[in-house]
């Protein structure tokens, strides 16, 4: 919250400075020529939202132009700039001064119009300046122009949102553009000229059926009995909030926290808890845990229970080995490894692309899936018992019909073959290394159980041995989101401890006291970030929601 002392100063008809002192209060100040705005600039040179004072990150006090608009801030042109006593900025005709702080007041500041009052042109004088010397009636004047306002702003409008389907050239008139209250929301902009899209009726409050003509059924609730029973008269409307651009944000802890703050009042079964804030009595996250035994099954833990968070993706993985400060061997000697080396962020900036052998592990040269011995420029395929299987037995008896073909009798191995025939021969042989290769590859040390689960079929002879599935999870928070990209000015290590983590089962996620190391609720507090419910829940994804029937926290 900031507390501001402003100081307004105008010149009386003397020429004579006057002082008028006044208090405003905010999370943030808006200076502009609109009438919600808390500093009011009334002059056709400043925006109707020319800029904004509000808390930076630091502590400071910043003021931002708004729009694209660039300030005028210590005789150069800034998009931003420390509010602090000696800055001078210039908004229209207006002068802003920052003073030295006095009493307990977060910022004290002195608005002055910098055009002169009176002119010294002589020949202005001229020209009528009342009225009354352009021998016009008061009262002729006063009802031609009501009847202007009312023909401009209340007629026109009223026919133009009455217009049939057939009269399409009235939506490209601006009338009404009169009634607009205030800025769309980013999502609605596009059609903003169109009234009728969403008011369906001249002075009817927009029904639900309107956000439906464009919108998917929404459900913050899965269980659509459920849904209907909590929602069913509360209007679409209640919540979403239009005509405030981005102000319509701050709400946004108001609005949950009608339902939040006491969920049993509108499900009396419910193992919620109240929430209010995020900073005041947001409980422990609650993590999405997959079941690695069997496929599309996942359990619900609160992440205060360390017991049984655990990730059983099927995969054998040391966080600590790969990163070793001293380095980790490999083709080019001992290499220092990071984060981003593996995790790399996906094109939208929130999670990260999946991390595969080929591109991943084969691609820096560390890990190979080679022949026993090996053959060069000939890789294995990895992923597939059956393609690897495949390619063994390809390969072998392509090379011991070779051999036959250049009538050569070579042994293979230590292993005698069987008959004389040179066909029988190269089979037999053949069939010896792909067994070789088989056992070295998923039993050896640096085969495939270095890194899987490894599972003998031994009455499968095509596929002797099997592969675990690996099922590494993507989204352990389902009903969140986080961005990635924005949270990029923080090392990966502050908020998952995998510097000491040698298995992969570990689930090294931030609790929520991390979070709240940065980010607050809805209240202002030096050096952090207000954070509304929207900037991390999802409230409308039905592939994503959970219902109070389906999880119990």
């Amino acid at each position: 919250m900031i507390r501001c002392l402003l100081i307004q100063i105008t010149r009386n008809s003397r020429g004579q400075s006057v002082r008028k002192e006044q208090y405003i209060t905010g999370e943030t100040i808006q200076i502009g020529r609109a009438a919600e705005c808390a500093v009011l600039l009334s002059d056709a040179r400043v925006n109707l939202h020319h800029a904004v004072i509000r808390h930076g990150v630091d502590g400071e006090l910043y003021i931002d132009g708004l729009d694209g608009e660039d300030l005028y801030v210590n005789e150069s042109f800034q998009s931003h700039a420390i509010f602090k006593p000696g800055t001078q900025v210039l908004i229209g005709p207006y002068k802003l001064v920052v003073e030295p702080d006095r009493e307990e007041n977060d910022l004290v500041f002195s608005i002055a119009h910098t055009d002169s009052l009176q002119t010294e042109d002589t020949e202005a004088q001229k020209f009528p300046l009342t009225l009354a010397a352009t021998r016009l009636s008061k009262r002729r004047t006063a009802w031609m122009l009501s009847w202007i306002i009312a023909l401009m702003f209340l007629l026109l409008p009223l026919v133009q949102g009455l217009a049939l389907e057939d009269a399409k050239w009235m939506s490209y008139l601006p009338f009404s553009e009169y009634w607009n209250v205030g800025q769309m929301s980013h999502g609605h902009r596009s059609f903003g000229a169109k009234c009728n899209s969403c008011h369906q009726g001249p002075f009817e409050a927009v029904a639900d059926k309107a956000c439906l003509n464009c919108h998917k059924t929404p459900r913050h609730i899965q269980d659509a009995m459920l849904h209907d029973r909590v929602f069913k008269d509360t209007r679409c409307a209640s919540c979403h909030l239009d005509h405030r651009g981005e102000l319509e944000k701050l709400n946004l802890n108001k609005q949950c926290a009608l339902c939040h703050g006491d969920i049993k009042a509108k499900y009396s079964k419910s193992a919620r808890a109240n929430i209010h804030d995020f900073s005041v009595d947001h409980p422990a996250f609650t993590l999405t845990i997959k079941d690695g035994k069997e496929e599309g099954v996942v359990n619900r833990v609160v992440q205060r229970d360390k017991e049984v968070i655990f990730e059983d993706s099927g995969l054998k993985y040391s966080h600590k080995v790969h990163l070793d400060k001293e380095g980790i061997s490999s083709p080019q000697g001992d290499t220092v490894m990071d984060c981003k080396d593996c995790h790399q962020l996906d094109e939208a900036g929130v999670s990260f692309k999946p991390i595969s052998m080929e591109k991943s592990c084969q691609q820096s040269g560390c890990h190979s899936l080679d022949f026993k011995p090996p053959v060069p420029d000939r890789p294995l395929p990895h992923g597939s018992e059956f393609k690897l299987m495949t390619t063994l037995n390809e390969y072998y008896t392509k090379a011991a019909v070779d051999e036959m073909r250049e009538g050569t009798t070579r042994r293979c191995g230590d292993e005698p073959t069987i008959g004389n025939d040179l066909l029988e021969r190269a089979k037999n042989c053949a069939n010896n290394k792909v067994e070789v290769n088989t056992n070295a590859l998923f039993k050896e040390k640096d085969g495939c159980i270095e890194c899987h689960d490894v599972v003998a079929q031994p009455d499968n002879k095509e596929i002797p041995w099997k592969i675990r599935r690996v099922n590494i999870t993507r989204h352990w928070m389902l009903n969140a989101q986080f961005p990635h990209a924005k949270h990029s000015t923080a090392k990966c290590i502050e908020c998952h401890d995998k510097l000491n983590s040698k298995k992969s089962s570990d689930v090294s996620l931030p609790n929520i006291g991390k979070c709240q190391e940065c980010h607050v609720g809805k209240q202002m507090e030096k050096g952090k970030i207000s954070s509304s419910c929207e900037g991390c829940h999802i409230f409308h994804g039905e592939k994503n929601q959970q219902s109070d029937n389906a999880i119990k926290d």
